[in-house]
């Protein structure tokens, strides 16, 4: 038999052994979240900066928009092909790699001069992330016993929850505190004594780990595998904000047919015995593809919502993105807890504790719903907080006994590709879940703007009389408001002021009292608005969760390790 691969027997499923265990794993663990910590952290706290960034810069709203996609998209593409570079040639020193060259590039973003320089170095933020992030999974697949492993991913779920909650609560103080008249600039500098500690930490604790079947790299592979994701990921993170030209949708259907051309190749390559980017063979255990697909759903619907709520607090509610941000911070509680508690109850409920957090997610997402509907618009936000804690709990109860079910079966030398590929399936599903949300929340805005205009127009109807305007002002004025209404929810930008709520200088809607009518109206439309559209989206995000439960009884009910 070739070298090149080992028998079809002992691929990714022959249970991984405990030997020689690492006595410093724990103290290893500890650098590997750090760094995790920093990423994610990268990957939301740039949002709540975004308007100011794009005015410091004089960014074009496209620009701006790419500030954030140009990570994702960086990122995402190079997951699989991070991973395989742990297995291949080391996972100590593809990690530090990358933790070296995001410290490096996240002191660059916050040096930017231009929207260009600003772009370029976060694709580098994202391309040197994507190095860091898989050997985070594969580390603990390779140093830690079964049956630590719960309590690892126990703790990777919690740092998890921490970073993704942390970013816009963070990135909300600094524009606030603007430090020293840096704006936002802080928001990328932030990473330096972070990433800089972990450097200095993970040179003296981190072992060397690698592969020994895989010799080399699939270079073909790599290109169509990279080409395919390109293809699919930048139309699902830019195609609401170029209103879907025809030749996105084209490229999306591209990605179809590479990613079959790469499926095929990688099917070639292990009948001649020679080494793929990655193992087809881990999709025929129940465990991995299963999971690969709840992992999936999960991520669509769990980014999406903090989207659509943090949207629903801000433009709808019109509170300040901190604000917005500390609402949420019972999730973020919740998950923490949760996720160090499942890591010992993992090991001994496994799929029945994946059952339990869907179920306490819909319970939450559906309390949510319940609150919203019955406080209308009068509530003050901490009436969230029992449904935040229940949800936070139950995503808790998901993220680490997920990922110890998907790797569970997957020896350590592949560890570095499965953990690439499942990262891979998560940062798809978060990006297509937002872009699915985003389609369905700004169109049921669209949709809903003129029935919200109409419920307003007899409370401005009144209060323009009281202010003795003749009739046929009051008529003008609200067929004008009606439109204006329409029109901002009807255009890509909401923030964006359009020409119909421009009064005409010297006219009677310039009028100071007038305008402040036709604001406190606006104002009132946009709420309610945004709580229609805000319901019919969280109903669908019910709806996902309502679908991971139902997978989850696809899953062995025991697992091997």
């Amino acid at each position: 038999m070739s070298t090149g691969a080992p028998s079809r027997s002992t691929l990714p499923f022959a249970p991984p052994t405990a030997d020689a265990l690492d006595p410093g794993r724990w103290r290893v663990l500890s650098v590997l979240l750090l760094a995790l910590f920093m990423v994610l952290l990268d990957s939301s706290i740039v949002t709540n900066g975004l308007a100011t960034l794009q005015r410091d810069l004089g960014a074009s709203s496209t620009q701006a928009q790419f500030v954030l996609t140009s990570y994702a998209l960086a990122y995402g593409v190079l997951l699989i092909t991070g991973g395989r570079l742990g297995d291949l040639y080391g996972r100590r020193r593809i990690f530090l790699l990358g933790l070296g060259g995001f410290t490096l590039a996240s002191a660059l973003c916050g040096l930017a001069w231009s929207p260009t320089s600003l772009i370029v170095f976060r694709v580098a933020q994202g391309l040197t992330a994507a190095l860091l992030f898989p050997q985070v999974a594969s580390f603990i697949q390779v140093l830690f016993p079964p049956a630590e492993r719960p309590r690892a991913f126990g703790l990777q779920g919690a740092v998890t929850g921490l970073g993704i909650i942390a970013g816009p609560l963070l990135g909300g103080l600094i524009i606030g505190a603007d430090l020293l008249g840096t704006s936002w600039r802080p928001m990328f500098l932030v990473n330096l004594p972070i990433g800089l500690l972990a450097l200095w930490w993970g040179v003296r604790a981190l072992p060397e780990s690698r592969s020994v079947q895989a010799k080399r790299l699939d270079l073909p592979g790599v290109l169509l595998l990279t080409l395919a994701l390109v293809a699919l990921i930048y139309p699902i993170t830019e195609g609401r904000e170029r209103g879907w030209p025809t030749w996105m949708l084209a490229l999306a259907v591209l990605s179809a047919g590479l990613l079959w051309a790469f499926v095929t190749y990688q099917r070639r390559l292990l009948r001649q015995g020679k080494t793929p980017l990655v193992e087809l063979s881990m999709f025929a255990d129940r465990s991995f593809a299963v999971g690969a697909l709840i992992a999936f759903v999960f991520q669509s619907s769990v980014l999406s919502y903090f989207v659509v709520m943090s949207l629903f607090f801000q433009s709808g509610l019109g509170y300040q993105p901190v604000q917005a941000a500390l609402l949420l911070i019972s999730y973020q509680v919740a998950i923490a807890l949760a996720s160090l508690l499942s890591a010992r109850l993992g090991a001994r409920l496994g799929r029945s504790l994946l059952t339990l957090g869907t179920l306490l997610l819909m319970a939450g997402l559906a309390g949510t719903l319940m609150i919203l509907r019955s406080e209308a618009l009068h509530y003050q936000g901490y009436e969230l907080i029992p449904a935040l804690l229940v949800g936070g709990i139950g995503f808790g109860c998901v993220v680490a006994p997920l990922q110890t079910i998907i790797l569970s079966r997957i020896a350590p030398v592949y560890a570095g590709s499965a953990s690439g590929v499942l990262a891979t399936v998560q940062q798809v599903g978060s990006a297509l879940g937002v872009a699915v949300i985003g389609i369905l929340l700004f169109g049921q805005l669209g949709a809903g703007a003129r029935e919200a205009a109409l419920q307003v127009r007899p409370a401005l109807t009144q209060t323009l009389t009281a202010l003795d305007l003749p009739l046929p002002a009051v008529q003008a004025l609200t067929r004008g408001f009606e439109q204006c209404v329409y029109t901002r929810f009807n255009q890509p930008d909401l923030n964006q002021v359009p020409a119909p709520c421009v009064p005409a200088a010297g006219s009677v809607a310039a009028r100071p009292e007038v305008q402040a009518a036709l604001g406190a109206a606006e104002t009132e439309a946009r709420r309610q608005n945004f709580l229609s559209a805000t319901l019919v989206t969280l109903r669908f995000q019910l709806l996902a969760y309502g679908i991971c439960f139902l997978l989850v009884f696809l899953l062995p009910q025991k697992n091997r390790a």
